[in-house]
């Protein structure tokens, strides 16, 4: 056997044998996210955002074997391209799923270092699908919150949210919500233009509230944002929470909304709570990114 496919055999092996390993803690019982855990990351990602490690910095990061990692977080990119959007977040926590965990990757972009690491902080690059479809014109900041009010009442008046009034009156919950939880619903402001998909979804979180209790909180949370984007969403009462906020907030009396995030938040509910209502966008299993 050549030196090289001999090496690349042997890397290959080690790298299924940490997949079968990690899948057989996970079987046992061991979860990939705790409350605690991700605390315990929010708490390194908010020394992050204050300014302590804006050339990048080593921090440990504690894997689902038990073990911790050091790894050295990388500073961010000075350049952009043309069609990547700065989001609010300088930096940002990345989740991942037990099946990125135990899906043998290419030895090109495989890291052993991050091989257990269900997260880990880094500097993010935000890339605009080449099929974004804007139906109105860009607008000054000031004009922001009238242009995302304006489509929100076109919203309420559309055959769409009649299905999502029909839908919401057969539900009935045998629990007070005292908050509901709109997490990874995307920036409402891209290229100057308030995104209509993005508005319709964050619009929801104000009306189930409404729908199950008018006195419970309306929390939001995105790293997407910008000031922009929050001071729309300030002035339409929803109150924005950072990374990981929104997660800690999650209990089995609130009701949370997300719609195709880039976070694997089916696993992440499944280790840290119940909430009592969660509303998301339908998945076909094995499909999309792993994260």
């Amino acid at each position: 056997m050549e030196p090289q496919n001999e090496l690349h055999d042997n890397t290959r092996s080690r790298i299924n044998s940490i997949c079968q390993d990690i899948q057989a803690m996970y079987d046992a019982g061991t979860p990939l996210f705790t409350k605690d855990s991700i605390r315990k990351v929010g708490e390194e990602l908010k020394r992050f955002q204050n300014g302590e490690h804006d050339n990048g910095a080593t921090i440990t990061f504690k894997g689902i074997n038990g073990v911790d990692y050091e790894l050295f977080v990388e500073p961010p990119i000075p350049e952009r391209g043309e069609n990547e959007h700065v989001g609010g977040a300088k930096w940002m926590i990345s989740y991942k799923s037990i099946r990125y965990l135990t899906t043998c990757q290419d030895l090109e972009f495989f890291k052993f270092e991050k091989a257990y690491l269900p997260m880990w902080i880094f500097s993010p690059i935000m890339r605009l699908g080449t099929g974004l479809e804007f139906k109105h014109p860009p607008t000054r900041p000031e004009e922001d919150f009238n242009m995302y009010q304006a489509i929100v009442q076109q919203w309420k008046t559309s055959q769409h949210f009649e299905q999502v009034q029909d839908v919401l009156a057969s539900v009935e919950i045998p629990f007070a919500v005292t908050k509901v939880i709109g997490l990874g619903l995307g920036p409402l402001v891209i290229k100057s233009r308030v995104f209509e998909r993005c508005a319709f979804q964050h619009a929801l979180v104000p009306v189930l509230r409404q729908k199950f209790s008018i006195s419970s909180s309306a929390y939001v949370q995105d790293p997407a944002y910008t000031q922009r984007d929050r001071n729309i969403l300030h002035s339409a009462g929803l109150t924005v929470l950072e990374d990981p906020q929104g997660l800690l907030e999650l209990d089995e009396y609130s009701i949370l909304l997300t719609i195709s995030p880039n976070l694997p938040i089916e696993d992440i509910v499944a280790d840290i709570c119940r909430p009592g209502i969660i509303i998301w966008n339908g998945l076909i299993p094995n499909s999309g990114p792993p994260w």
